[in-house]
Formats: structure tokens, C-alpha cells, sequence
């Protein structure tokens, strides 16, 4: 929420190393976190890494864009917002005051959004009328409430990289704290889950409408995004991007977040890892302290709806003030398929280094991309092999497009060499031996908790490179004969738009 560009960086770097081979250094990260579960479910990862006097705190819960219900698009996005706004008692002067005014705030915002829901037939002056007085309301509301008390709280003792982030699968929440202030953190991320305020709701509400404007509809990547989400998927709840549709944005209620907290924010369906300079009996008595009491939940509701097979191709073409850029993407087989990995590895040989084949050829040789990027998605169901690139000048998007399908083409032809699927190998080993080396308090629970989000185990990155390193070429090439195909494609392409006309 607060370093959008940082998280999504994290997690780009956890899938591309989601494969690679964890090495005697990476192994031993594994063989050291302790995992324990309280009573009520939720799981604790501790690894005690005492280098240096501080740790990383990190909750990630097991929902996000995924788990939406229609008409409610965007709400795990927006209660990442709202896990910051505090309780009865941090981020308030006086809650008792305070709370006459929230009720009165949520009467008319339920008001507001069952007029917005009319459409056409909506009385603007009624809406017109409400939003003044949801206004004078908030206006009001600010002589009681404390902006940003938790992340003060925080930073005045010490914190760093306070942060949320909200995928498709799920939403985190960390910070990193010196050593002797593990008990703050239990302290007050255990409440903002047991005594959560929906303060300054139908504010963050609009700003989250403006993130949609401004990080979508008006961006390139972000309206091309999601127009080719909306064709690639027809069912499955993928295809609508995380911060959800404008139309269900502008009518959430304080009822639908509630709702949403209570079925999803539930221990049994939460897990959290503390990485650093701390005691595995320490952190087991903390965790029973401050969330033991946290009754369990009902297990949430999963999407059941199951993408079908695509029967032809699906294009889109978007415009936009920028330069020309293509996505394309093909349905594969979900994390628990063997042909998942092998499309993982097909992804890697083609983009993976400045040797790569996509890359070597097309941005370095023939100068036909300034960049271009094959990936296969790892994620809890079934998603999409993707390929993005934006084309060199005089080049077009088409001409980007049909060199990528040149290539693939040929994966489906002609096996790969034993030594492009070495090298693939060798270079995400290094790069992972790396990363656990070097590699913050952070992002080491990112993706502790990432693989068990996902994968349902802490060790998939070693069991997964495993299998990988038996793949053989003939199994790349069986694979890419079944994913890549003409029917199973869809095709995003952003073109200028120029002064005056399109281009």
C-alpha cells in the first residue's frame, strides 16, 4: 500500500525463483525455519537469523483478487487499505465520540451506494445532496480521528519498510522492527485483526477509485492489462485485475467490507513468518498471547468456477498516448501439473539472461523489441504462460508478434539442447544462492510464505527445481505443442494514439 513499486518488485523476483535451485546455502534456509500452529490454525514460520539486531514480521492472508464475489471486485485491495486505519483505541481521541459520527457516516454511505446502483435511473440530486452531507460528516470526524497513528507507532520505534501489498492470491502485511520490539509487533498487528476500526472509510474509498484512474485507465501497461484480462479469461475470477472495477468500487459499503474481513480474516486461513534476530520460544509465547485468542472461522469460500477451454483465438486492441507494446498469453496447466514446471522452464530459456533466445534474437540481433519477456504464472489455479515485449522503432507490434510466435514455434519443432536447459539451471541456482545470502529479512518471509500460500509448503522451491532438473526436451517440446496453440491465444496490443486521429 504504502511502496506499491518495492512490492511489486518483490514479488516478480519470487516468481522467477520459484524454480531455481536453492543450493547447499538455500537449503539450509529451508532445514532452519521452525513452523509451529496455534490452536485456532493459524501457522507460524520462524527462522532465527541473528546477524543483525532486527526482524521481519510478516501476516499473509490467503485471499485476494481470486476470492471476489461478483460485484464486489477490488474489495481485498481496498481492506489493505483499511487494515491501517486502526482500533477503539490507536488512531482515535475519543472513540466513544467518534463512533456516533462513523454510524451516522455508514447510514448515508449505504444510501449513497444503493442510489449509484440505479444507474440511469439514479437521482443525481439525491446522490449530490448525500455526498455533502457524507462530507460535513467527515469533516467532523476529523476532530476525533489520529491519521496514521500505526505507522507512527511504528517508525517512532524503530520500523522499516511498513508496507501491504494485494495479489491475486493473497495480501501481506509487513514491517521490519528492531529485535526488542518483537512484542510491539505481536501487539499491534494482533489487534488491528481482533479490534479493526473501519475509519475513514469512504475517503480511502475515493482514493482507491483515483489509484483505478490513475493506475489503470491511465496508464498503458494498465489499460492494456486489463483489457486483455477481461477477453483471456471468460469465467474464472482472474480476469479482473486486482483493484477491481470502478462500478464496484464506487458502491462498496462498510456491510460488504465486514463481511468480507470476517469470512477471510480468520486464523486458519492466515499465516506468518518472522525472519531474524529472534527465539523460536519466544515467538511461540508472544504468538499464543497476542493471537491465541482469535476464535477460528468457518474455512472460506473458493472460487468453483473453472475456466473452460478456449476454442479460438481472442484479440484486443487498446490505444493510448504511448509507445506500441503486446501481450499475449496461453492457458496452462495449474501449479500441482508436471507441465506446469516444464512450461516454467520453457519460459526461462526463452527470456531468462541477455542469452536467451527471445532476448539474444529479437532485442540484441535483429533489434525488433527494446524488450521482450516470457514467463509461465505461478500461481493457486490455472493461469496464463504470458509474453510482453514493446517493439523497436520502425518495428511494429505486429511485426514483435509474429517474430515471438516464430519462436514458439520452433520450441514445438525442434527440442531444445541439453545445454539451454543447463545454463537456465545454473543461472537461477546462482541467482537464488544469492538472494538467500544477501536477501533482506524481508523478502526471505516473502517468500517463505509465498510457497506456502501457493504450494502449501515452505520447501517448494527445492522439491520444484528437483523435478525441473529431470525435464527433458522432448517433454518441453510435448509441452509447448499442447499450450502453444493458435485456439488456446489471446492477444493484446496497444497502439498509439496520436493528436488528431490514431495512428
Amino acid at each position: 500500500m504504502k511502496r506499491p513499486r518495492l512490492t511489486l518488485f518483490l514479488f516478480a523476483f519470487l516468481i522467477v525463483f520459484s524454480l531455481t535451485h536453492p543450493s547447499a546455502s538455500a537449503q539450509g534456509f529451508a532445514d532452519k525455519v521452525k513452523e509451529f500452529t496455534l490452536a485456532n490454525g493459524l501457522r507460524f514460520f520462524v527462522y532465527e537469523r541473528p546477524q543483525v539486531p532486527t526482524f521481519a514480521g510478516m501476516i499473509m492472508v490467503k485471499v485476494g483478487s481470486v476470492d471476489e464475489r461478483k460485484g464486489e471486485t477490488g474489495l481485498a485491495h481496498f481492506f489493505e487499505h483499511m487494515a491501517f486505519k486502526g482500533t477503539s483505541v490507536m488512531g482515535t481521541r475519543d472513540y466513544e465520540k467518534e463512533k456516533s459520527i462513523l454510524e451516522e457516516m455508514d447510514r448515508l454511505g449505504d444510501d449513497l451506494a444503493a442510489e449509484y446502483l440505479k444507474g440511469d435511473r439514479a437521482d443525481q440530486a439525491k446522490m449530490k445532496d448525500l455526498r455533502d452531507k457524507l462530507k460535513t460528516l467527515q469533516e467532523e470526524h476529523l476532530k476525533y480521528a489520529v491519521k496514521d497513528e500505526l505507522d507512527k507507532i511504528y517508525s517512532e520505534n524503530g520500523g522499516e519498510f511498513l508496507n501491504a501489498s494485494t495479489g491475486n492470491d493473497s495480501t501481506q502485511y509487513f514491517v521490519m522492527l528492531p529485535s526488542n520490539r518483537l512484542e510491539l509487533w505481536f501487539l499491534i498487528e494482533s489487534e488491528r485483526f481482533k479490534d479493526l476500526v473501519f475509519r475513514e472509510f469512504y475517503s480511502e474509498r475515493d482514493v482507491v477509485a483515483e489509484e483505478r484512474r490513475m493506475g489503470l485507465d491511465n496508464t498503458p501497461d494498465g489499460l492494456l492489462r486489463d483489457e486483455f484480462s477481461n477477453i483471456a479469461y471468460i469465467l474464472h475470477p482472474y480476469r479482473h485485475t486486482v483493484v477491481g472495477y470502478m462500478e464496484d468500487i464506487q458502491s462498496y459499503t462498510k456491510a460488504k467490507a465486514v463481511h468480507f474481513f470476517k469470512t477471510f480474516y480468520i486464523p486458519n486461513n492466515m499465516v506468518a513468518a518472522v525472519v531474524g534476530d529472534v527465539k523460536l520460544e519466544e515467538v511461540k509465547r508472544l504468538a499464543e498471547k497476542y493471537f491465541g485468542d482469535i476464535p477460528r472461522g468457518a474455512d472460506p469460500p473458493r472460487p468453483t468456477d473453472i475456466e473452460p477451454a478456449q476454442r479460438g483465438e481472442r484479440r484486443v486492441t487498446t490505444r493510448f498516448d504511448a509507445e506500441p507494446r503486446i501481450l499475449m498469453g496461453y492457458h496452462m496447466p495449474g501449479p500441482a501439473e508436471k507441465d506446469n514446471l516444464t512450461l516454467s522452464l520453457a519460459g526461462m530459456i526463452l527470456s531468462r539472461g541477455s542469452s536467451s533466445r527471445l532476448t539474444r534474437d529479437l532485442v540484441t540481433n535483429k533489434k525488433i523489441a527494446v524488450s521482450v519477456f516470457a514467463s509461465a504464472s505461478a500461481a493457486r489455479y490455472p493461469a496464463l504462460f504470458m509474453i510482453m515485449g514493446q517493439p523497436r522503432h520502425p518495428n511494429t507490434a505486429q511485426d514483435l508478434e509474429k517474430a515471438v510466435l516464430e519462436h514458439l514455434d520452433r520450441l514445438k519443432k525442434e527440442p531444445v539442447t541439453q545445454a539451454e536447459i543447463d545454463k537456465s539451471i545454473n543461472q537461477a541456482e546462482a541467482a537464488l544462492y544469492r538472494s538467500i545470502g544477501f536477501a533482506d529479512n524481508v523478502f526471505l518471509a516473502m517468500r517463505l510464505l509465498r510457497n506456502v500460500i501457493i504450494f502449501d509448503d515452505m520447501d517448494a522451491d527445492w522439491k520444484r527445481v528437483e523435478a525441473l532438473k529431470k525435464i527433458t526436451p522432448e517433454e518441453i517440446m510435448a509441452a509447448a505443442n499442447a499450450c502453444f496453440t493458435e485456439t488456446n491465444r489471446t492477444v493484446g496490443i496497444l497502439l498509439r494514439k496520436e493528436k488528431g486521429g490514431e495512428k
